[in-house]
């Protein structure tokens, strides 16, 4: 008789965060690699559809790794995300019945739409405005392929 695994999906979701950890030191070195910021936002939105608070929990991690390794103020993602998925996301699955296309809207969002919350967030608080570079564009391409085609 075998016996199953108890928290086998508990154990798997926390090794997310040392290979997450791994991969963004790995993506500060090497800026051809995303920092999987619209994957991110994908599954925490999923995570809140599905009603999944350990899953939540742990993307909330990698958004919070995310942002001390790439220089954002604490809890920006996670707002950002919080409000994109509360208001945006259902306005246009309402409108829209193409999964690709609000796939999209994750991409554009995670990357341009979180760039004009922190140029506003900035410059409220007085702080210097984020800079972008062409990068954005070759990080929009390759996690809107991952999403579409993994995800």
């Amino acid at each position: 008789m075998q016996r199953s695994i108890p928290y086998q999906n508990v154990i798997t979701d926390i090794l997310w965060i040392p290979l997450f950890i791994g991969y963004s030191a790995l993506s500060s070195i090497y800026p051809i690699l995303p920092p999987m910021l619209a994957v991110l936002s994908f599954l925490f939105y999923r995570a809140l559809q599905r009603y999944d608070l350990f899953g939540l929990i742990i993307i909330s991690i990698l958004l919070l790794v995310l942002e001390a390794e790439k220089g954002f103020w604490f809890g920006s993602t996670i707002l950002f995300f919080s409000l994109v998925s509360r208001y945006g996301i259902p306005k246009l699955e309402v409108v829209m019945r193409c999964p690709l296309c609000i796939k999209g809207f994750f991409v554009l969002s995670s990357y341009l739409g979180f760039w004009f919350f922190m140029t506003l967030v900035n410059t409220i608080l007085l702080l210097p405005l984020p800079q972008i570079d062409w990068h954005f564009l070759l990080y929009m391409a390759i996690e809107f392929a991952l999403i579409a085609v993994f995800v």
